[in-house]
C-alpha cells in the first residue's frame, strides 16, 4: 500500500514540473511554457496584448536587475514604442517603435512680380514631405502692412490661389504672403510659413523694360555687350524672362539668357550682359549683371526680349534676316535707343535707334559710318545718354 502511494505522489509531481499552460488550446506546444492561440473557436480571432504605459507609468515599475526582459508598450504624444527592460545597463531599450508620419513643409516661401497696382503676384515655396506624401491643395493668405516689419497686419485673401491682383488699396502698403502646405495623404496641413514683407506698392508708371543699347567696339570685341533699361520709376520683375540672339540669317536663336527668379529691374535703371566678365569690367570700369560668352555679336545679328509667357516685348532687328547692309548693321560700332523711347516695341522700327558702323547705308533715319571704340565711345549702365 505505501509502496502504490508513493507511485501516485511522484507521477502528480512529474507531471507538475513538465506542464504547459494553453490559452484558447487544450494541446498547447510541448516547447513552450505559455501557448496563446489566436482563437478558440476559428472565426473570432485575436492578438496579444503587451501592459500599455504612459512614460511615469512605466517609470513607476519598481524594476531591478533581476526584471531583465520585462517588456511594455510606451505611449507618449507621438511616441509609441515596445520596450524591453535591460537588467544589466539598468535602463528600457527600444525594440520597435512605430514611425510617425510627418506634417508637409513649405520652405522657401516668396513671391514674384512687380509691387505695382494692376500688377499680379505669384507665390513661391518647395514643397517637401519626409513620407514622399504628394502635395494637395495649398492654402495662401496675402497680407498688407504699414512696413516690413509687418506692423498692423491685414489679412487680404485667403485660399487656395496662389496669386493675388494689387489694388489702389494696397498703395504704399507692403506685402506678404502666407503658405500652410497640404499633403493628399498623411498628417496634414503642415505649420503655416510666412514670407517676409517687401514694399511699398506703388503706382504704375509709364513705362518698361527695353533693349537699350548694344555694343560691338572696334578696338575690343572682347568688351561687346547688350544693356536693358527700364523706363519706368517703378521697380520690374523680369524674372524668367529671356534675351534671344539670332546670329546671321537665322531664324532659331543661338543663344539665349534666362533671367534668374527674383531679378527686378529698378526704376530708371540698366540690366547689362557682357560677353567677358573681367573685359568688361576693366574697360569700363563697372561690373556688368551677368556675363556670357554666347552674347558675342559683330554687329549683324538679331536680339528679342520676351517675358516670363513668352510674350515678345522687344526686338532688335527681324530674326531670320543679316543685319548686313541694312540700318541695324552695327559692325565696330554701336546701337543705342533714343531717348524719346521708354518702353519696348515688338516690331522692329530702325527710326528708334541711333547707329554707328564701319559702313554706309543709305535710307536710315540715324546710320553712320563712324567705328566706335571703347570706353569713350560708350556710356554702359546709363541711358538716356
Amino acid at each position: 500500500m505505501l509502496q502504490k502511494t508513493l507511485i501516485v505522489v511522484l507521477t502528480i509531481i512529474s507531471t507538475s514540473m513538465f506542464s504547459q499552460v494553453g490559452i484558447n488550446t487544450t494541446t498547447p506546444s510541448p516547447a513552450s511554457v505559455l501557448d496563446i492561440n489566436s482563437s478558440a473557436d476559428g472565426t473570432n480571432y485575436g492578438g496579444f496584448m503587451i501592459p500599455r504605459v504612459t512614460l511615469i507609468q512605466r517609470n513607476a515599475i519598481p524594476v531591478t536587475a533581476a526584471d531583465d526582459g520585462l517588456m511594455v508598450f510606451l505611449q507618449e504624444g507621438n511616441t509609441r514604442c515596445v520596450q524591453i527592460y535591460n537588467g544589466i545597463d539598468l535602463q528600457w531599450e527600444n525594440v520597435y517603435c512605430m514611425p510617425v508620419n510627418q506634417l508637409p513643409v513649405a520652405n522657401n516661401v516668396s513671391f514674384s512680380g512687380s509691387l505695382v497696382q494692376g500688377e499680379i503676384l505669384t507665390a513661391n515655396f518647395v514643397y517637401s514631405d519626409a513620407e514622399g506624401d504628394l502635395p494637395g491643395s495649398h492654402i495662401f493668405a496675402w497680407y498688407r502692412a504699414d512696413d516690413a516689419l509687418g506692423t498692423n497686419q491685414t489679412l487680404l485673401q485667403t485660399g487656395t490661389s496662389s496669386t493675388f491682383e494689387l489694388t489702389a488699396t494696397e498703395l504704399n502698403y507692403y506685402i506678404s504672403v502666407e503658405i500652410t502646405p497640404v499633403a493628399q495623404t498623411g498628417a496634414s496641413p503642415g505649420i503655416p510659413v510666412l514670407s517676409s514683407y517687401q514694399g511699398p506698392v506703388n503706382a504704375p508708371s509709364a513705362g518698361g523694360v527695353f533693349i537699350s543699347e548694344i555694343a560691338d567696339p572696334d578696338n575690343n570685341a572682347s568688351a561687346r555687350f547688350i544693356e536693358l533699361y527700364n523706363g519706368s520709376s517703378n521697380p520690374i520683375d523680369v524674372s524668367n524672362w529671356q534675351i534671344l540672339i539670332y546670329f546671321n540669317n537665322n531664324n532659331t536663336p543661338g543663344g539665349t539668357y534666362t533671367f534668374p527668379f527674383g531679378t527686378v529691374i529698378s526704376g530708371n535703371s540698366t540690366y547689362i550682359i557682357a560677353q567677358d566678365n573681367t573685359e568688361f569690367t576693366n574697360v569700363y570700369g563697372i561690373a556688368p549683371d551677368v556675363a556670357l560668352a554666347i552674347f558675342n555679336s559683330n554687329g549683324d545679328d538679331n536680339f528679342e526680349l520676351r517675358d516670363n509667357t513668352g510674350t515678345l516685348i522687344d526686338v532688335y532687328g527681324v530674326p531670320g534676316n543679316d543685319q548686313t547692309g541694312t540700318c541695324g548693321e552695327f559692325e565696330d560700332g554701336r546701337a543705342l535707343r533714343i531717348t524719346t523711347i521708354i518702353q519696348g516695341n515688338s516690331v522692329w522700327d530702325e527710326s528708334e535707334w541711333i547707329v554707328r558702323a564701319d559702313s554706309t547705308v543709305g535710307g536710315c533715319t540715324d546710320h553712320a559710318n563712324f567705328p566706335q571704340n571703347a570706353p569713350s565711345d560708350f556710356s554702359a549702365g546709363l541711358h538716356p545718354n
